[in-house]
């Protein structure tokens, strides 16, 4: 049986649907619209008709219907819709008419607003496969603008030994009523430590004088480099999952450190996953968080010819398995170059969502998930590059793209670097998501 999958398709199709005016008492302009997306790459085989209907009380049921078999697009809007809470139902069918996939909610349309909702459609029983319906309401598509922040970079390198050479792979948290930072220094010839700063605003930073983690002694497994992947605090204690290696050309490794105050951190003396073979001959870590009670960690797969990104799963979050079915994220875009890695997942209105960037170092990418193991990407990739950047302050090199939510705002930070390899210099920036 198919996974559940996550779309967005661009082309609408247009549904003019109206009430009587005993049914429709509210006026024309006290309305919405009902965006239903579709990506027919992932609809199962066997589906031919999408109907969505809206219901409620005291008024005439609204009602659209998706054709695959005839209509060149895939999608369904339901318009002029009044104000209020409606019931939708969407159903799956086949081509003898046959509901094979349902899924209904309720919704409440408000005047002047653009709100997110998704639903997942169901097997019946009668089928294989399902679909996953992005749905909008408002008049809005789902595509948003990114704009940078238009005083970047935030956050440069120093006169140190442990960041002269760049500060990049931001790490962001909010917590303790403040915005808490744990991002790379780079000492030269590969060698990394963690940094740390605070701010009350996200914008304007507080750096550690220090660094916060550094490589082990001479020998260990983290001997050479540690670049902080994901922070998390549980029980009052920060665990902080890092990419560690002794040799830049040997095995990569994910360690874990553990805090009280996120400033002092005790390593664990192992690591908690190590490269394997193959495509993932090297891997670096590249965020971790919890679904159902588990530890999900999501990590580049590096070998000489691609980049593709992989999944582990742990119940401890120290004892990582490999996800069967990795590699999760695969280079099937033009913009994706020779690979994609540096995944960092969130979740946003009931989706697990990831952002990612190509190996050029020019672009960032979405792609979307019911479960966090199975994904689709954005059609409208790439979401960012290098020629967004303001007055060019990156405009050779972009990466580690982290999402947070500040005050409302969706933000995405990132380094990047105007200068090319091999002074590269990468300093910290960040773009917003405007709705």
């Amino acid at each position: 049986m198919r996974n559940l999958i996550f779309f967005a398709v661009l082309i609408l199709v247009l549904f003019n649907l109206s009430c009587s005016e005993n049914s429709n008492p509210i006026k024309t302009e006290q309305s919405g619209k009902v965006l239903l997306k579709f990506d027919k790459v992932n609809i199962p085989e066997n589906i031919s008709i999408v109907k969505a209907t809206l219901t409620r009380s005291g008024f005439q049921n609204i009602t659209g219907i998706l054709n695959l078999l005839s209509d060149s697009t895939a999608s369904i809007t339901l318009s002029d819709i009044p104000v209020g809470m409606w019931h939708l139902k969407v159903d799956a069918m086949n081509d003898s008419m046959v509901i094979l996939y349902t899924g209904e909610t309720d919704v409440n349309i408000l005047a002047g607003f653009t709100t997110n909702v998704n639903l997942s459609l169901q097997p019946t029983g009668q089928g294989t496969g399902s679909i996953y319906i992005y749905v909008t309401w408002g008049t809005q598509n789902t595509n948003f603008s990114y704009v940078d922040y238009s005083n970047n970079p935030i956050i440069s390198g120093g006169n140190n030994n442990y960041d002269y050479y760049g500060v990049s792979q931001p790490v962001i948290i909010f917590d303790e009523g403040k915005y808490k930072m744990w991002y790379y220094g780079d000492g030269g010839s590969a060698k990394k430590y963690v940094l740390y700063a605070e701010s009350s605003d996200g914008i304007n930073w507080i750096k550690n004088p220090n660094p916060v983690l550094s490589p082990g002694p001479q020998g260990n497994w983290d001997s050479w480099a540690v670049q902080a992947a994901a922070v998390l605090k549980e029980n009052n204690q920060y665990k902080m999952y890092y990419t560690a290696f002794a040799n830049q050309y040997g095995p990569w490794y994910v360690g874990l450190a553990t805090s009280a105050d996120g400033i002092n951190w005790t390593k664990r003396s192992n690591p908690v996953f190590y490269s394997g073979t193959g495509w993932e001959n090297q891997i670096a870590a590249g965020s971790v968080i919890k679904i159902n009670g588990k530890y999900y960690l999501y990590y580049t797969g590096i070998n000489p010819q691609s980049y593709r990104i992989g999944l582990a799963i742990s119940d401890d979050g120290e004892n990582f398995t490999r996800f069967s079915g990795n590699p999760i994220i695969n280079i099937t875009q033009s913009w994706e170059n020779s690979g994609v890695c540096v995944p960092h997942v969130f979740m946003e209105n009931n989706i697990y969502k990831m952002i990612y960037m190509n190996t050029a170092n020019t672009a960032f990418g979405l792609a979307y998930s019911n479960d966090g193991k199975v994904w689709n990407k954005e059609n409208m990739n790439p979401v960012f590059t290098t020629n967004q950047t303001t007055n060019g302050w990156a405009n050779v090199s972009i990466a580690y793209p982290r999402y947070i939510k500040v005050n409302n705002e969706i933000r995405i930070y990132y380094g990047g670097s105007k200068n090319a390899p091999p002074n590269v210099y990468h300093k910290i920036g960040f773009f917003r998501r405007l709705n």
